[in-house]
């Protein structure tokens, strides 16, 4: 049976190959790729305005549809440490194809935090002023990429607090890519934070499984924030996105060979360093279908948007064309120890950051056993589910993992994708054979002396 899946797998990848030529050869003008729907490109040219200098501050860039000025539901995007908008310029194209004005903060003191939250909140108001004629603040989306997505949930909190700015009355979002630490966030300030924030999280699974630490950002530190942040379980998704490294889904673009890497950079196209992939298909499968979906729940209020961007994995949005399917959950698991990561959850200032108020989290952090759990927060006030699965993806086996303490297990029913009850197990254990199931997603739910609940796992 194993070797009639290996041939069966290679017969669809050696299929998808070849598709794969067609769908996904040069996207640099957005004519291929997702030809409709979330992830296809918009009927707007852009106008990238010349960058603007802030004093001691940082630089602004402005895109806009290149049509007369109107005010638009506007996408805040903070850069990464040292990231000028060149490394993100396709990302914020696509964006304003769509219609969007899009203004990019630069921060010249990322390491200083306290000063550089505080720059990159004057150098929005500053945009929100000097472009009033295009930038709508009561619909707003606020971006980032590593530092800066470690950055919105504190500016978040600044320009959608009600005693605040009160920015996104009518629509606000926050989207992170690869995220590292929230700095100066009390976890007073998580828990008031306005409910009405939709939140959606990229983690790349390579950060943190791939090659040799030390890594960068311990997860559990993202963990705690989106844990603890008041923001409904409904409104708010923790996504992973895995590489595709199979040869036969490589390509090439000015004579160099790529694959589809999910590393901390899959978020964006990096051209002028070089030190990264061209604009592919994981950009345009991640980055923009699930931007697009996110806004247009949150700025038009479409319930599709919602399915594709915030859809607690549904088919529509872990599906990444001839890639690895993406992960959601509610929580993200590592069994790495701390002494693995640069900057560490639980230490008081984590990593050489001579302030040490600027992490306020590290209580929550303590994960004691390694298990991947941090001891100190109760699951059950902000989870639905009582156990993880690990490894996943995974072609063997998984194993069953209790989030609050063990649990005796009565039953096990295995579902497919579509919700179709294709096996029950009656005597099971903690590890859970799967290398007889075909590639693809699955939800096992389980049946147990404290109730019943559910988790989705990918076989491959």
């Amino acid at each position: 049976m194993k070797q009639l899946r290996i041939i069966v797998r290679l017969l669809i990848l050696t299929t998808q190959s070849i598709l794969s030529q067609n769908l996904y050869p040069n996207l640099f003008d957005g004519s291929v790729g997702i030809t409709d729907g979330y992830g296809s490109w918009g009927t707007h040219s852009y106008i990238r305005e010349a960058s603007v200098e802030v004093t001691d501050k940082g630089v602004i860039t402005f895109y806009h549809p290149d049509e007369a000025a109107s005010q638009q539901p506007t996408i805040f995007f903070i850069s990464g440490w040292g990231r000028t908008y060149e490394s993100y310029d396709k990302f914020f194209k696509y964006l304003t194809s769509l219609g969007y004005p899009v203004v990019n903060i630069y921060n010249y003191s990322p390491g200083s935090i306290n000063t550089s939250y505080q720059n990159s909140l004057d150098m929005m108001q500053n945009a929100a002023t000097n472009h009033s004629d295009w930038i709508d603040t009561s619909k707003v989306a606020l971006m980032g990429h590593s530092y800066g997505a470690g950055s919105t949930i504190w500016l978040g909190k600044q320009i959608f607090d009600e005693n605040g700015l009160n920015w996104g009355s009518n629509g606000r979002s926050i989207m992170m890519f690869a995220p590292w630490l929230s700095f100066l966030m009390e976890d007073s300030d998580l828990q008031s934070y306005p409910d009405n924030v939709k939140l959606l999280v990229l983690q790349s699974y390579d950060d943190f499984n791939d090659g040799t630490p030390p890594y960068n950002t311990d997860p559990r530190a993202v963990r705690a924030m989106y844990e603890l942040i008041n923001i409904p379980d409904e409104e708010k998704d923790y996504i992973t996105v895995f590489s595709d490294n199979d040869v036969a889904h490589q390509y090439t673009y000015n004579g160099t060979t790529y694959s589809y890497v999910a590393n901390h950079y899959a978020s964006y196209t990096d051209l002028v360093s070089g030190d990264d992939n061209p604009y592919d298909a994981l950009d345009v499968y991640l980055s923009n279908r699930l931007a697009h979906a996110l806004t247009d729940y949150v700025f038009n209020g479409e319930p599709s948007g919602k399915e594709v961007a915030l859809g607690n994995g549904s088919a529509s949005q872990i599906a990444m064309g001839i890639m690895p399917d993406l992960a959601v959950t509610d929580y993200y698991i590592t069994n790495r120890p701390e002494s693995d990561f640069r900057y560490k959850c639980s230490e008081d200032s984590p990593g050489t950051w001579g302030d040490p108020d600027i992490w306020k989290l590290q209580n929550y952090c303590e994960d004691a056993n390694g298990d991947g759990v941090i001891d100190s927060l109760s699951y059950q006030d902000f989870v639905s589910d009582s156990f993880v699965l690990f490894p996943v993806p995974s072609s063997d086996y998984i194993q069953i993992q209790f989030v609050n303490g063990t649990q005796t297990i009565d039953k096990i029913e295995l579902f497919d994708s579509l919700g179709r009850l294709i096996n029950t197990i009656d005597r099971p254990s903690y590890q859970i054979d799967i290398s007889k199931l075909a590639i693809g997603t699955y939800s096992l739910k389980l049946y147990s002396d404290k109730g019943v609940s559910i988790q989705k796992f990918i076989a491959n």
